[in-house]
């Protein structure tokens, strides 16, 4: 896969290098789920960008949450004909055991869309000499 964008979402990789954790734990490390470094441990970017900044990764959180919640609704419904109710105990039962998936990806995304990758991002960083 090539670097950028989607793998930077994918694999929860800082959107600039690529490279350094997006994330200090697994996504199965339920205490500290969204837990994130100061800085990239690889090329420094900042991750604290400002006070309140992945506030807005809640409407990415919330666009994912009703499209999957669609989907299971629409094949659950019209595929297998189920009632209405177990409809919804199934929707829930999913959208919570997704949560952690959901925040993460939210998240990752967000910061994708302000943040992008720089394949050559080592020369500027005064890691080596030009």
């Amino acid at each position: 896969m090539e670097k950028g964008f989607g793998y930077s979402v994918i694999k929860e990789k800082c959107p600039r290098c690529c490279e350094g954790n997006l994330y200090v734990n697994s996504v199965w490390s339920f205490r500290n789920i969204a837990s994130m470094p100061d800085k990239c441990p690889v090329c420094g970017q900042d991750f604290k960008i400002e006070d309140g900044f992945f506030l807005g990764a809640t409407y990415v959180s919330y666009a994912i949450t009703v499209a999957i919640a669609f989907l299971t609704m629409v094949s659950l419904w019209f595929g297998l004909k189920l009632d209405f109710l177990v409809i919804m105990v199934v929707m829930v039962l999913e959208l919570v055991l997704l949560m952690p998936f959901i925040v993460r990806v939210s998240r990752s995304i967000w910061f994708n869309f302000f943040v992008h990758y720089e394949p050559d991002w080592i020369k500027g960083s005064g890691l080596v000499d030009e």
